[in-house]
């Protein structure tokens, strides 16, 4: 993992003195995906759990999270999250001047390579001008859209996204989003959209949103929005994402925020029973 940068799409979060953490949206993301080998998921998960504890027992200062798909491909998804691209450099160096965590990430690697096929990743920066504040949530699933536009039709993107918040707002609805574009690692313009889930019921609330938008906007306003989408689109791939405790090594923030959700994580070992006495 030290030099596959995984896929994690945690938050960072602000304190607020006698207030819970507020997440915000991370500046940078480094995505990677493995597509994972069929009936080598429990013994992939494994591994993964032991790298994790790695980092654990290293008090690693990087922390990221690991996804699985609800519905889809057979792949493991990590995001590592950073406040800018020098934390990616940054995360290598801490892992060269720690040869012993190094030795063992390594090892965890080439064991790795029983269970999966393939990775890859991409980095991402944040659109701050395209994202909505995530509010106080504790997301367990992650809704995306990865997007490829058209060369050259940045600026309608840009302008395109915009007017979808406009809209949804103008609904009194409060929309709640992130958006990246791509830096490297895929094809240029490539914007990825998050959209944080507690449980798949927000998904359903999340389509409901869509719909009383589309009421409030009216035929004109949905016609513009679906020529902006066929000028502006090359491909776009939605995923839902599950957070998997195992696979993670989640931020204190996060654990605070969800604990039942990463019991993995707080856990107290099980008492020793004493030895009999003679």
């Amino acid at each position: 993992m030290d030099t596959r940068i995984l896929l994690c799409l945690s938050l960072g979060a602000t304190l607020v003195a006698g207030e819970p953490p507020v997440p915000s949206w991370p500046k940078v993301l480094r995505i990677g995906v493995e597509d994972v080998k069929p009936g080598r998921e429990a013994a992939h998960q494994k591994n993964e759990f032991a790298w994790s504890k790695v980092f654990v027992q290293a008090k690693s200062p990087y922390h990221y999270l690991g996804l699985v798909p609800v519905v889809g491909a057979n792949q493991a998804t990590w995001v590592w999250f950073y406040d800018s691209l020098a934390g990616m450099e940054a995360q290598q160096a801490y892992m060269e001047k720690n040869p012993a965590l190094k030795a063992q990430v390594e090892a965890l690697a080439l064991k790795d390579a029983d269970y999966i096929t393939n990775y890859s990743s991409v980095a991402y920066v944040l659109r701050a001008d395209l994202s909505r504040e995530i509010g106080n949530m504790a997301p367990r699933f992650y809704w995306t859209s990865t997007i490829q536009v058209k060369p050259g039709h940045d600026a309608e993107f840009t302008a395109g996204a915009k007017k979808y918040a406009e809209l949804y707002e103008k609904a009194g609805l409060k929309p709640r989003w992130g958006v990246y574009q791509a830096v490297a690692g895929t094809a240029n313009p490539t914007f990825l959209w998050v959209v944080p889930l507690h449980s798949l019921a927000d998904a359903d609330a999340t389509m409901a949103d869509d719909e009383k938008m589309a009421k409030s906007a009216g035929p004109e306003e949905l016609k513009g929005i679906s020529k902006f989408i066929a000028d502006c689109f090359l491909r776009e791939d939605a995923q839902l994402l599950a957070v998997d405790p195992k696979m993670s090594y989640p931020p204190a923030d996060d654990i605070a925020a969800d604990p039942e959700f990463w019991k993995v994580w707080t856990a107290k070992p099980a008492a020793k029973a004493p030895a009999p006495s003679k």
